[in-house]
């Protein structure tokens, strides 16, 4: 199975053409999902930090099929997959324009104080939604199949209802408070991993990239890593969908079936 976790303040309507695109690419035995996570679309579930976001995703996949898991986690998700790379069956991960370490910019932090951000995120997502939303829409629904329309407008639409400032700062308050035990975690991740990031990423820095290719798995004798930059920003599954498929479709055939037949060898990861 592979798990898709979108970022925020985001939906799984922004995935659904990356996952259309896994779908065709995988053994038509794999399942690829991409759940909304709390806060967002239509999980009614109130947002949360990340240890509550692994928890989450623990009771996921526990209603899954019990096979070998690939999490491919984008933006704030990302911190999740690193964090959640210890859960049984994961065998992989992939970040998209992923957080991790040095990655905060200043409002970032300022987001943090009380007061502050609550007026920031208010002003930036509450008074601007509607409009943000029809941005959105139009973004998605031009890169849609049709069979995924109705996925995109259930979540999309359950976004208009809920108080989406307050998860995304919620979010960004946990990112702050919980970097260091990301950037800690990165030695002990114990599968391989591939790093995904945008050389046009206005959001997140190269350094993170570069710490995070440099940090994961350094604690571990099969230490498999790869990184790899492609044209576009921050925004990759929706804009960049075909890059972003073929390269996680390398990791997750890789892996999955190397997880059905111990006994086959796996590639060698490489840092690039």
């Amino acid at each position: 199975m592979v798990v898709l976790l979108h970022g925020q303040p985001d939906s799984s309507a922004s995935l659904l053409t990356l996952r259309r695109m896994l779908r065709a690419r995988l053994d038509s035995v794999v399942q690829v999902i991409c759940p909304d996570r709390p806060g967002y679309g239509a999980n009614p579930s109130p947002a949360g930090d990340f240890d509550a976001n692994v928890q989450w995703l623990t009771s996921v996949l526990a209603r899954g099929s019990g096979g070998p898991v690939v999490l491919v986690g984008h933006s704030w998700a990302g911190g999740i997959a690193i964090l959640a790379s210890h859960l049984p069956n994961v065998v992989g991960i992939t970040l998209i324009s992923s957080v991790g370490p040095d990655c905060l910019l200043p409002i970032e932090s300022l987001l943090a104080w009380p007061g502050f951000g609550e007026v920031a995120a208010l002003a930036s997502l509450r008074a601007g939604q509607p409009l943000v939303h029809r941005r959105a829409a139009n973004i998605i629904r031009g890169r849609l199949a049709d069979e995924d329309l109705p996925y995109a407008w259930t979540s999309g639409s359950a976004m208009l209802h809920r108080p989406v400032w307050r998860s995304f700062l919620t979010e960004q308050r946990a990112l702050v408070h919980d970097l260091p035990a990301i950037s800690a975690a990165l030695p002990g991740v114990p599968v391989p991993t591939l790093i995904i990031s945008g050389r046009q990423d206005s959001l997140i820095p190269r350094h993170t990239y570069e710490q995070l290719a440099s940090g994961l798995g350094t604690g571990g004798a099969d230490r498999d890593v790869r990184w790899v930059e492609i044209d576009g920003g921050h925004d990759l599954p929706l804009r960049q969908p075909v890059s972003v498929a073929e390269l996680t479709t390398s990791l997750a055939a890789r892996v999955l079936s190397s997880a059905a037949s111990p006994a086959q060898a796996s590639a060698p990861g490489t840092t690039v």
